[in-house]
């Protein structure tokens, strides 16, 4: 089985800098360091494993 390609140093900036959807709240992922995920609340609703990064006043 054939294992994609590690993403460049290039590749990795251009998705970093990509627009998150206004709707989309960032949440750490417990025992993944340096994890960010951007979820909608329905998104988040259905996990237990996250850590929100925002606070209520943000929303």
């Amino acid at each position: 089985m054939k294992q994609a390609p590690k993403p460049t140093t290039k590749d990795r900036q251009r998705i970093a800098q990509q627009l998150i959807e206004a709707s989309k709240k960032p949440y750490l992922v417990q025992n993944m360091p340096k994890t960010v995920l951007y979820l909608t609340p329905e998104q988040a609703s259905k996990r237990t494993d996250l850590i929100p990064q925002f606070t209520l006043h943000d929303c």
